[in-house]
């Protein structure tokens, strides 16, 4: 069964060969030359077609996509053109022949018998006779033939020319995308590279920000220091100030109460009568007023010291009275100026002012 299956196949195969070249040989040598430029326009676009695409995106879209379209096309096209090419032949052959085209329908659609016998038949080259061939040839009808035949074949040339262009198009397109693909690829190594870069200077950074918040608190730790060291260089620099004023102030007020002494002595030599002033007296409306005043002023070392007692007294009565009174008082207010003069002078910077202060206001 198997040799019968393909002895079958191989026979229809002869008897489609056959066919082709006993359509061959009725075409004429112009349009057997078409058809073979067609052949090889079909081969070069097939292998333009199968090794102009590089990448496998390009070359699954054009595979998939590209590629059986233009085929399908091209197909379309090409059996267009032998359909048209066998109705030119079969035209052609029903004015020459009407016998020998009844004779060729016979011959293609019969069953295959004998593979062997019918390829040799088919191989056997066609008998027209000289006679049938002069009376049966129209030359107009020829010519609107050819120049029908040459219309559809610039039209066909010129859809090739289309098909070409966008071929030619997609293909630039195509290599432009790759060459995008390989600009964006080199692109994106270098923009990994950069961040390579970047992140190893971040951490870079963040080490050194680290140091230097470290090395801040240190900084404001030293800084609080020395501000405490400066409040105590100033608290201890006013201190001394203040005790070197003391100090000067403590030599004046000493020798002032020294120089003060001095003065009290020569004054007790003298007398008290020098020392004791009376101004002047008035009497307003049986009133008297007295007033007694003693001043010491002692200047020296930058430094000054004014001492002034007042006193007055005041009494209603007769003159004599008032003098007697007046006396009294005076001798009473002298003996207490003289012991707060004595308190003052002997208290010196060495000894307790508490002491001193507490017998003056015993005193008083």
């Amino acid at each position: 069964m198997e040799e019968i299956a393909a002895a079958r196949a191989r026979a229809r195969a002869s008897n489609k060969q056959s066919r082709r070249t006993r359509s061959f040989n009725n075409k004429p040598s112009w349009l057997l030359c078409t058809i073979a430029d067609l052949d090889e326009r079909m081969k070069m676009l097939t292998w333009k077609d199968d090794n102009t695409c590089d990448s496998f995106a390009a070359r699954a879209n054009s595979y998939y996509h590209e590629r059986p379209h233009l085929l399908a096309l091209l197909q379309d096209l090409y059996n267009g053109y032998l359909s048209l090419a066998d109705r030119y032949c079969q035209s052609l052959s029903k004015n020459t022949s009407p016998i020998l085209f009844d004779h060729l329908d016979e011959v293609d659609t019969g069953e295959v018998i004998d593979s062997d016998a019918e390829s040799s038949l088919s191989y056997q080259p066609l008998v027209i006779p000289h006679n049938i061939q002069a009376k049966g040839i129209d030359e107009e009808m020829m010519v609107a033939d050819l120049v029908m035949k040459t219309v559809d074949y610039e039209i066909v040339l010129n859809e090739l020319d289309a098909v070409e262009k966008r071929w030619g198009d997609s293909s630039r397109k195509s290599e432009l995308q790759k060459n995008l693909l390989d600009v964006l690829e080199s692109e994106r190594l270098i923009l990994l590279n950069d961040n390579a870069t970047l992140g190893y200077r971040v951490n870079a950074l963040m080490e050194e920000n680290k140091g230097l918040v470290s090395e801040s608190l240190f900084l404001k730790r030293k800084a609080g220091e020395l501000a405490r060291c400066v409040l105590m260089t100033r608290e201890d620099h006013r201190v001394c100030m203040l005790s070197r004023k003391i100090e000067d102030l403590q030599g004046q007020i000493y020798g002032l109460e020294k120089r003060n002494k001095e003065y009290y002595e020569q004054l007790v030599e003298k007398g008290g009568e020098n020392i004791i002033k009376f101004k002047g007296r008035k009497s307003i409306g049986g009133k008297q007023q007295v007033s007694l005043e003693d001043c010491f002023q002692v200047r020296g070392g930058g430094g000054g010291l004014s001492k002034c007692f007042s006193l007055n007294v005041k009494r209603n009565g007769d003159r004599n009275e008032n003098r007697e009174v007046e006396g009294g008082k005076a001798t009473k207010l002298w003996d207490k100026v003289v012991k707060k003069f004595d308190l003052m002078f002997n208290c010196n910077p060495h000894s307790n002012s508490g002491s001193c202060c507490a017998e003056r206001k015993n005193i008083v």
